[in-house]
């Protein structure tokens, strides 16, 4: 890698967007090199062999695997990238669930070229990039600067990022057997974990939960 270089991880399964992204970065910031990844779990394998990248891009919603999931993915295999959300949700966006799991920006789909290319230039600089809210309700700006003066977003839920996996397992129909198979941990750790989603999300049933969670944006 050149001196001035900076590696950019886009997890995104929209493969069109991603490329048009990964172009437009290129052709905008030559010195960032994007590598684009269609296939969450295929990142984190990678993550797993110690590859190093200066930013990571999630998309919030794909297919296989929730942006949050992923990002509490990464913070477990002690991936410390700093990570910028992106998503075309048409619901509010999760900000509280982000800030929690520690991404450092969020950016809407939407969100013209100027912007998105802010929002990777700040948080490449060692800043955060979250929507600003305005006194109506709307976002507002850049978000930039005075973010941490905010409140985090009303009506969220505060979930823990194990919490976080389990919810995401939940949405693919898993079993709590299956659950505690594929997270090392016992049946009634999943019970209790279960317990405190459904508190959290203000449900009693599981397919209440993944309806509400779909809603949120969470899954």
């Amino acid at each position: 890698m050149n001196v001035g270089e900076r590696r950019i991880a886009l997890v995104d399964d929209h493969r069109m967007f991603a490329d048009g992204f990964g172009v437009l970065l290129a052709s905008l910031r030559p010195d960032y090199q994007v590598r684009t990844f269609d296939e969450p779990i295929a990142f984190l394998r990678l993550v797993e062999t110690a590859e190093a990248f200066d930013l990571v891009i999630l998309d919030l919603v794909m297919r296989s695997m929730n942006g949050l999931a992923v990002l509490a993915a990464m913070r477990e295999r002690k991936c410390r990238a700093p990570v910028l959300i992106i998503s075309g949700i048409g619901t509010e966006p999760p900000l509280a669930e982000m800030r929690a799991l520690g991404a450092r920006g969020f950016v809407h789909k939407t969100a013209d070229t100027e912007t998105l290319v802010a929002a990777t230039d700040a948080i490449l600089a060692g800043r955060s990039f979250f929507p600003t809210v305005s006194a109506a309700g709307g976002e507002d700006g850049d978000g930039t600067d005075g973010f941490d003066d905010l409140p985090l977003t009303d009506g969220l839920p505060s979930l823990a990022p194990r919490q976080l996996e389990i919810l995401h397992l939940i949405g693919r129909g898993e079993t709590n057997k299956m659950i505690a198979v594929a997270l090392n941990i016992s049946e009634n750790t999943v019970k209790s974990h279960l317990r405190a989603i459904f508190e959290a999300l203000g449900v009693h049933t599981r397919t209440a939960c993944v309806r509400k969670a779909q809603a949120l944006g969470l899954i």
